[in-house]
């Protein structure tokens, strides 16, 4: 049985779009099955953030809630986008390449992909730099972080209004300007975070421990962030006619910052469970003594109102009544001392709690 081709006739514009299609359309729909598979990310890590988060009410507590629903939000909405810029182009117009060609630079839903990436990254950013000053006490190292950010911002919604407006070079020129500014607010981050974290190092072993800890945590949660900008802001200037494939990378960005704020929280809520209430015991002496020391790493609210971390030790010793002759007349409570010692001031680690 033979079949009879199909002639479309298409303008010089439409057919060079078709015959460009990996770059023209590949980039959106690998684009939107990886920002897919990020959200079912975010998804589990948001219901394991809701399942394990303290229950005690606190300002910062309920900041930490909100600022999970409100990036949640965010990040559902620019997955439906992302659906709906694949649907309209390979759906909708998949018969008429001169309208899905100008999509790109026209339609107000694919223009603003990059837009919801920065707004999405600046929210998280903001929060990295609220830890970073309850970190270092310092509100004039946050200064360069705040410039950085409104900077992003800035450069991305101006971008925005030059594509509507035709401007092509002006438009380039002022995402620069935002990738620019986005992986120089994530490195001061990362940077300033892990160097603040540095003060903090002590003799104490368990103190190290704590800070190695959140050094790692640092390096596990900003510094992908930081590094996927980074190579976004190089593909930018480097793929030439192929530009529309930093998208791929962009379009992932916004969950990628998404990613690293819940993957944060969880591994605060989870050293939480774990290091409180931890114990440690030693014997000694003949079996006739022995030695109980419980360290416990909580969270206080002082009169000040500013959430710290501190160590907390008892020591209880137990002396065996047979060391004493009848004549010492012992109670028997007076067989158990404790004791409560705090961290001195510069042991203390104001690392967000």
């Amino acid at each position: 049985m033979s079949t009879a081709a199909s002639d479309i006739t298409l303008s010089p514009a439409a057919a060079a779009f078709v015959h460009a299609r990996i770059t023209t359309l590949g980039p959106w729909v690998l684009g939107a099955f990886l920002d897919c598979i990020l959200m079912g990310i975010i998804l589990c890590q948001t219901s394991t953030f809701f399942r394990t988060r303290t229950q005690v009410s606190s300002t910062l507590g309920e900041y930490y809630q909100w600022l999970v629903i409100v990036v949640v939000g965010l990040s559902m909405l620019k997955t439906a986008q992302c659906i709906g810029v694949v649907w309209v182009q390979n759906v909708l117009d998949y018969a008429d390449p001169d309208a899905a060609r100008l999509l790109v630079a026209e339609a107000w839903w694919q223009v603003s992909m990059p837009l919801m990436t920065g707004v999405i990254g600046v929210v998280v950013q903001s929060f990295f730099c609220l830890r970073f000053y309850m970190l270092s006490r310092n509100w004039m190292l946050c200064v360069p972080i705040i410039c950085a950010m409104c900077f992003a911002l800035a450069g991305v919604c101006l971008s925005l209004a030059n594509i509507l407006a035709g401007n092509a070079k002006v438009k380039v020129m002022w995402l620069l300007v935002h990738l620019i500014s986005a992986s120089i607010a994530d490195l001061l981050i990362c940077g300033g975070t892990m160097f603040s974290l540095r003060q903090y190092t002590s003799g104490l072993s368990r103190t190290t421990a704590l800070v190695n800890r959140l050094l790692r945590l640092v390096f596990e949660s900003a510094f992908p962030p930081a590094l996927i900008a980074t190579i976004d802001l190089i593909m930018t200037q480097t793929l030439g006619p192929k530009l529309l494939w930093h998208l791929f990378i962009n379009m992932a960005l916004g969950k990628t910052y998404v990613v690293s704020l819940l993957y944060t929280l969880n591994s605060i809520n989870e050293y939480r469970a774990r290091e409180q209430g931890s114990q440690e015991v030693y014997s000694y002496g003949n079996g006739r003594s022995s030695r109980g020391r419980t360290l416990e790493l909580t969270a206080r609210t002082p009169s000040g109102g500013k959430d710290q971390i501190f160590v907390q030790t008892q020591v209880a010793t137990h002396i065996s009544p047979s060391t004493f002759s009848p004549a010492h007349n012992v109670d028997k409570e007076d067989y158990f001392t404790t004791g409560d010692e705090e961290m001195s001031s510069s042991d203390r680690m104001r690392y967000a709690h």
